[in-house]
């Protein structure tokens, strides 16, 4: 099911529990909502010391998850983790993104693709301050569905895209899991 976004909302991240697992795992969340998200369109995390996801994506596939703490103006030190899944197979995987724009600490964990039914998935687990971790990969088929949980809870408006459905403006995701695809 397609969703029509609205504004993007950010709040602020409750002080959490701990984290209650290294990824959320599992199948496919093939009925999660699906939205079209713009190739080329750039995100922007993280503005006025907030934690969050950022996605973008290119032609063929190609996407890049980001996620930045908050640490400098929240104390705390996130917990970041879940699963992404394609309905095809996980051609390429970049740990640290291309070039190392995104990189990654010896302690976060970018797990190889695993089969599940219907496709393949990728789990990671990544402790952040404050900065830029994630990972590129590209995907054969879409939708791509992504699990993001943040200190052991999901955030569905700390999660940025850029919606093919607003001309490519930042927007939140609605409910999490959810899938995206390029348009």
């Amino acid at each position: 099911m397609h969703k029509t976004l609205s504004a993007v909302v950010v709040v602020a991240l409750a002080v959490g529990g701990a984290a209650c697992g290294p990824y959320s795992g599992g199948g496919i969340p093939n009925t999660a909502d699906v939205y079209d998200i713009t190739p080329g369109a750039s995100v922007v995390i993280g503005a006025g010391g907030v934690a969050g996801y950022g996605i973008t994506a290119n032609t063929g596939g190609v996407y890049r998850l980001v996620w930045n703490g908050d640490q400098s103006s929240s104390g705390v030190h996130r917990h970041f983790y879940g699963s992404v899944w394609s309905t095809g197979t996980f051609v390429t995987l970049t740990r640290g993104c291309f070039n190392n724009a995104c990189p990654v600490e010896s302690n976060d964990i970018i797990g190889n693709p695993v089969s599940v039914t219907g496709g393949q998935r990728v789990d990671f687990d990544a402790q952040t301050a404050d900065g830029i971790d994630g990972f590129d990969f590209q995907t054969d088929f879409e939708p791509v569905y992504f699990d993001l949980l943040i200190d052991g809870s999901r955030y569905p408006s700390l999660v940025f895209f850029s919606a093919a459905a607003l001309g490519g403006t930042v927007a939140n995701v609605q409910n999490v899991p959810f899938g995206l695809q390029g348009t």
